[in-house]
């Protein structure tokens, strides 16, 4: 077992589940965020056992109504009310929250060490967080949370499709969003909101187009521009009016039509030329993106 912490399979353990699907992104400095999906479709599943101690934080987004659940927190029983699909709750390791499960259960659960929150805290200025605030026990309706969950949710089933770049991108915002709504974070504000000099963008966009598949986190891409990762993010979105693995994605389409038009390369070929995952992810994307298939377009190009 790889894991040094409270996800994947050392999060499975806890519920009696092996090897769950799971993300990992290094999006700040040396943190490990990560997301683990688990499952029980069957009512009555029991106490969870303890999952080890840690400086960090579970935020559990439930994908499916949870009624019948109790929680303890340090050996003491919560109040708890049932949990709708949707909610969230959040989990401060440290005080060994272990919980028994009587529904049926469909959690994302995303992986927050402390040292992620205070990366985040460092990179806007701010000072770092002492705790979260809520009430344990009580799930939330987040809105945010929830919406970044149901993009990263499909990325769970087929985590072959998925480029580091958009992974770290959602990852990287939950962790913000829960630093400044739970955490209080303020950030001192800045004096300037500079997009990135042009050797800066020429430096990110030559690095992504090097990069296709996505296999590039953005703070490599931060450190090549000599810039913490949230300035860079922010300064790449002002610069190219869109997000890195936004930008990545036009690239990879607008590559794969000047394949189709110049080249006698065939679809499959294109597609792993530009990073697409097999021929059906190349054009489900590319006719999103163009309003026709990588076929239509080569015929009619050539017409």
């Amino acid at each position: 077992m790889n894991e040094q912490g409270a996800y994947g399979s050392r999060l499975g353990e806890a519920f009696r589940m092996r090897n769950p699907p799971v993300l990992k992104t290094r999006s700040l400095r040396k943190a490990q965020l990560a997301v683990t999906a688990l499952r029980c479709d069957s009512p009555g599943f029991g106490m969870t056992t303890p999952i080890p101690r840690e400086d960090a934080f579970l935020v559990g987004l439930q994908t499916r109504d949870c009624a019948n659940h109790e929680l303890w927190i340090d050996g003491k029983p919560v109040a708890v009310r049932p949990i709708v699909a949707g909610e969230t709750m959040l989990y401060d390791l440290k005080h060994d929250p272990i919980a028994y499960l009587g529904s049926p259960f469909q959690p994302l659960f995303f992986y927050l060490p402390r040292a992620a929150l205070d990366a985040v805290a460092d990179d806007c200025g701010a000072p770092r967080i002492e705790d979260l605030h809520y009430q344990p026990g009580m799930p939330i309706d987040d809105p945010t949370i929830k919406a970044l969950g149901a993009l990263l949710r499909p990325a769970l089933d087929q985590p072959e499709r998925v480029n580091a770049v958009f992974a770290d991108h959602v990852m990287l915002a939950l962790c913000a969003h829960v630093a400044q709504t739970y955490g209080r974070m303020l950030p001192r504000a800045r004096t300037t909101r500079g997009s990135l000099a042009p050797w800066q963008e020429r430096r990110a966009k030559e690095i992504l187009s090097a990069n296709l598949d996505g296999n590039v986190s953005l703070a490599a891409l931060a450190r090549e521009c000599g810039l913490s990762l949230s300035y860079f993010t922010r300064a790449f979105r002002q610069s190219t009016g869109v997000p890195p693995h936004r930008w990545l994605l036009r690239h990879r389409v607008k590559k794969a039509n000047d394949l189709l038009q110049n080249s006698t390369m065939s679809l499959t070929d294109i597609a792993m030329a530009c990073g697409f995952a097999d021929q059906s992810h190349f054009t489900r994307v590319f006719t999103a993106a163009s309003g026709r298939s990588p076929g239509a377009t080569r015929r009619m190009q050539r017409t």
